[in-house]
């Protein structure tokens, strides 16, 4: 998963992201661009899941 996928998950902001996963925004930060941390992409993936049930009727 890219940063940019997992800053979807946020409306493209670090600081909220960083609040999502109970990291700062310091840490999502140094993220590569290209592939991030695996732990937090299961966690983005996770949270993708939670807004996609919530958002169904």
């Amino acid at each position: 998963m890219t940063k940019q996928e997992a800053l979807k998950v946020a409306k493209g902001s670090v600081n909220e992201l960083g609040r999502l996963l109970g990291i700062s925004h310091a840490a999502v930060s140094q993220w590569n661009d290209e592939k991030i941390p695996e732990l937090r992409a299961y966690q983005v993936r996770e949270i993708m899941a939670r807004q996609q049930a919530q958002a169904r009727p």
